[in-house]
C-alpha cells in the first residue's frame, strides 16, 4: 500500500486547490500556476525541476529556465517532445477541457485538466530529472512516473467527456464509407464460465438447443468462445469457490492425477464450439490447478516464479489431450485479471505481479514450441486480461508489454474493460500499445470481458461516461443496455482498431425473479437486483420449478447484429461521426464476399433521417434489419436507390438498425428475409418460439 499511499500524495500536493465538483463557467477563477502548463510546457517542466534540485528556502523568483544546466536544457526540451506525442492524455484532455468550455455547464476548470496535462507529461518521460536522488547526490534507479501514474488513474475516474463533431444538418448530409480499409474483424464472442455448471442438469434436447442459440447461423451466430480451465481439484481443496457455480473441475486433482471426466458441463460446450468450427476459441485460466498451489486452493494465491514451469507442463497437458480429442483451441490465456487475487474466493482467482508477466510468457511459449503435438504448437497466446485500462493497463504494461511483445512472446493482446473507459481513454489506450510495440508494428487488440454496468446512470449520454462507479448489481434485459453494450463495441472497432469484441458471460442465472413463478412482465423490467452479465438467462430457482426454458434479453439481439453480419475476415472502414446525427455512430465492414453492412447505432429517443451513399458504381440495397423496444430482429423494407446511388434511411429511435449492400448479385447473410433452413451445426434441432409479453422470447 506504501506506494499508492505516496502516489496519492503526490496527486494531492500538485492539484490542492483543484475542486471536483462543477464550477459555473461565471465563477471559474483565473488560472493557477499550473495554467501554462499547456501553452509553455518548456518552462514548465523546467520550473518543475527547478523546484526539485532547489533547497526549500531557495528564492522563487529566478527564471527556471537560465537556472538549469545545458544538460538538463536538453532534457527539458526532449521532455518536451515527449508531451506532444500522443502517449499521454494531454492532447485528448486539452479537446475535452476545450469543449467543456465551450458548453459551460458541466465538470471542470482549467486547473484540473492542466495539472492532468502536467501529471502525463511526467508520466511520459524516462528522464533522469524526474529521478529522485539519493543522499550522494546520485539518482535513484526507481523512476517516479509509476507512483505520478498512480496518481493519474485517480484522476481518471473524473467523468470526462470527448467532443465528437456531428452533422449539423444530417437530413442533407450525404453518409458515405471512407474509403481507406481498416482492421480485419476475427470474432465477436462470450465465455462458456460459469454456466455450464447449471446447463449440465438441464435435459439433453435443451442442452442440444442451447449450442444452437449460441452457434448456428439462424440465431446468435458467435464466431468466438472462452473456454474456462477450472483450478478447481475436489474434495480435498482447502477452499473452494463460495459462489455457487463459479468453481471450475480441473482435469488435475487435488492429488495432482489427471481426470479427463470432469468438467463434462464445460467440456460439453467446448466441443459444441468446436464442432461448429468457430473462428477462435479460447482457453483462459483463472488459477492454475489447486495441486498446485501452496494453499491447494483454487482462489487467493499468487504465482511464483519457482511454481512457472509446473503451471506450464500443465497447460501444455491439457491442450495436447484437448488436441488428441480433436477439439480445437486457437488461443490459450494463462492468467485472467492478474492484479486480483480474488482471496474472498466469491471464485476461482490468482494474482501474477507485473513484474513476471513476461517470463510467464516466455515460459510458456517454449513449452508449445517443444510439445509433442505439432497441433498444439501452433496454439496462439494472448494476454493479460488486466480488468481495467486506466488503473491496470496504463500503470503495469511498461514492466512486461515491450519486452514479451519485442520477443513476440504473444500473438495478440487480451484486455478487460471494467472501468469503462471514456472515448479519450481508449484513444490513449490505443497510443499506449502503438508505443510499447515500436520499432514493430502493434499486435492485434482483442477484448475479452465486460459486463455488469449499470444502464441507468449516465451511460445513456451520447459521449459516454467513465470510472468504476459503472459497476453495481441492476438487471435490466431491455433496450437500454443493449444500446451501451453496442456503444461499447464502436468505440473498441474504431478507436482501438480491436480485432476481436466480447461479452463475458453468454448465459447466467442471476435475475431478480422466478420467471415461471410470477407473472411474466414482473421480470422483464430494469431492477437493483440482479446483474447484466448474460446474453440469456435461466431460470435460478430451476432445480425447484422444473423451468428448463432460455429467457431473452435486448442485448442478445444488439450483440446479433454484430456476431452476424461483421463474420471474421470482414475488413472495417470508418463511417466519420460528423456526418452522423447527434448521438447516433456506426460501423461499417465489407465481408469476404464484398457484401458490406453497416450498423447503425441510435441512442436518441426520436428517430433520425439519415441520406446514405453506396460505395462504387452498380450496388444495391440487399438486406436490412432493426432491433428496437419493439421488435427483437425484425426484416425491414428495402430503401429506393436513386440513380446517384443515394437513398434515405429512418434509423429507429432507441434502436439498432443493420443495413446491407454490395454488387448485383451479392447476397445478403442468413437472416430474417433470407435463409430460414436449421442449421447442420446444432443437430437440426427443432425449435419452438412463444412470443412473450414486453417483447421476450423463450426457447423450449
Amino acid at each position: 500500500m506504501r506506494p499508492l499511499i505516496l502516489s496519492f500524495s503526490i496527486a494531492v500536493a500538485l492539484v490542492a486547490a483543484t475542486p471536483t465538483h462543477q464550477v459555473p463557467r461565471s465563477e471559474r477563477a483565473p488560472s493557477s500556476k499550473f495554467v501554462n502548463v499547456l501553452s509553455n510546457p518548456v518552462r514548465h517542466t523546467a520550473d518543475f525541476v527547478r523546484r526539485q534540485e532547489q533547497p526549500a528556502n531557495g528564492s522563487s523568483d529566478v527564471d527556471p529556465l537560465t537556472s538549469l544546466s545545458e544538460e538538463q536544457k536538453a532534457e527539458v526540451q526532449k521532455a518536451t517532445e515527449e508531451f506532444t506525442k500522443p502517449l499521454g492524455n494531454a492532447a485528448i484532455w486539452i479537446e475535452a477541457y476545450d469543449f467543456d468550455m465551450e458548453r459551460g455547464d458541466i465538470h471542470e476548470n482549467r486547473i484540473f485538466y492542466h495539472t492532468l496535462a502536467f501529471f502525463q507529461l511526467v508520466e511520459n518521460s524516462s528522464l533522469t530529472l524526474l529521478r529522485p536522488k539519493n543522499i550522494d547526490g546520485s539518482y535513484a534507479d526507481q523512476n517516479v512516473s509509476p507512483l505520478i501514474s498512480r496518481a493519474l488513474q485517480y484522476l481518471q475516474f473524473y467523468p470526462a467527456q470527448l467532443k465528437q463533431p456531428q452533422a449539423d444538418d444530417p437530413g442533407n448530409t450525404i453518409v458515405q464509407l471512407s474509403p481507406d480499409p481498416q482492421q480485419t474483424i476475427a470474432s465477436f464472442g462470450a465465455s462458456g464460465a460459469w454456466w455450464p455448471n447449471f446447463l449440465k442438469d438441464f435435459p439433453p434436447a435443451q442442452q442440444k438447443n442451447l449450442s444452437a442459440l449460441l452457434f448456428s447461423e439462424d440465431w446468435l451466430h458467435l464466431s468466438g468462445y472462452r473456454y474456462n480451465l477450472g483450478g478447481s481439484g475436489g474434495v480435498n481443496d482447502s477452499a473452494y469457490a463460495s459462489t455457487p457455480g463459479r468453481g471450475v473441475e480441473s482435469f488435475m486433482t487435488t492429488d495432482g492425477a489427471y481426470d479427463w471426466t470432469r468438467d463434462a458441463g464445460g467440456v460439453y460446450y467446448l466441443k459444441a464450439a468446436s464442432e461448429a468450427k468457430l473462428a477462435s476459441i479460447t482457453a483462459f485460466v483463472n488459477s492454475m490447478p489447486s495441486a498446485l498451489t501452496e494453499t491447494k486452493k483454487p482462489c487467493g494465491n499468487a504465482l511464483t516464479a519457482p511454481a512457472i514451469p509446473q503451471f506450464m507442463a500443465y497447460l501444455n497437458e491439457v491442450l495436447t489431450h484437448l488436441a488428441e480429442e480433436k477439439i480445437k483451441i486457437d488461443y490459450i490465456s494463462p492468467m485472467n485479471e492478474p492484479g486480483n487475487d480474488f482471496g474472498e474466493c466469491t471464485q476461482e482467482g490468482m494474482s501474477v505481479d507485473k513484474t513476471l508477466r513476461a517470463e510467464v510468457f516466455e515460459n510458456l511459449r517454449a513449452t508449445l514450441n517443444v510439445s509433442i503435438s505439432p497441433i498444439v504448437q501452433k496454439i496462439k497466446i494472448m494476454g493479460d486480461e488486466s480488468s481495467q485500462i486506466a488503473s491496470d493497463a496504463f500503470p503495469d504494461y511498461p514492466s512486461w508489454l515491450p519486452p514479451t511483445l519485442g520477443s513476440k512472446y504473444i500473438d495478440a493482446i487480451a484486455v478487460h474493460m471494467y472501468d469503462w473507459p471514456d472515448d479519450a481513454t481508449l484513444l490513449n489506450y490505443r497510443q499506449l500499445v502503438i508505443n510499447s510495440s515500436l520499432p514493430n508494428p502493434p499486435p492485434p487488440i482483442k477484448q475479452t470481458e465486460i459486463s455488469s454496468f449499470a444502464s441507468a446512470s449516465g451511460l445513456r449520454a451520447p459521449f459516454g461516461w467513465t470510472g468504476p462507479k459503472m459497476l453495481k448489481a441492476e438487471y435490466d434485459p431491455g433496450i437500454n443496455s443493449a444500446l451501451d453494450m453496442g456503444r461499447y463495441i464502436w468505440q473498441w472497432l474504431t478507436l482501438v482498431n480491436a480485432e476481436s469484441w466480447d461479452w463475458w458471460t453468454a448465459v447466467s442465472n442471476v435475475m431478480p425473479c422466478s420467471p415461471s413463478t410470477i407473472s411474466s412482465p414482473n421480470c422483464n423490467y430494469a431492477s437493483d437486483s440482479g446483474f447484466n452479465d448474460g446474453l440469456l438467462y435461466i431460470d435460478p430457482a430451476y432445480a425447484t420449478t422444473k423451468d428448463y426454458n432460455f429467457y431473452f434479453t435486448k442485448r442478445f439481439w444488439v450483440f446479433r447484429h454484430f456476431s452476424h453480419f461483421l463474420r471474421p475476415g470482414a475488413v472495417r472502414y470508418d463511417v466519420p461521426n460528423e456526418i452522423l446525427p447527434y448521438g447516433t455512430v456506426a460501423v461499417a465492414a465489407k465481408d469476404v464476399d464484398d457484401v458490406y453492412a453497416t450498423i447503425f447505432i441510435n441512442r436518441n429517443a426520436t428517430g433520425q433521417t439519415i441520406t446514405m451513399k453506396l460505395p462504387g458504381a452498380g450496388g444495391k440495397v440487399i438486406g436490412a434489419v432493426q432491433t428496437t423496444d419493439k421488435e427483437d430482429f425484425g426484416t425491414v423494407a428495402l430503401p429506393v436507390v436513386g440513380a446517384d446511388g443515394t437513398f434515405k434511411l429512418d434509423l429507429p429511435a432507441k434502436g439498432v438498425l443493420t443495413i446491407q449492400f454490395g454488387t448485383v448479385g451479392a447476397r445478403a447473410a442468413a437472416g430474417p428475409g433470407a435463409s430460414k433452413r436449421d442449421t447442420e451445426e446444432a443437430g437440426r434441432v427443432h425449435r419452438k418460439r412463444e412470443k412473450r409479453e414486453g417483447g421476450w422470447w423463450r426457447l423450449r
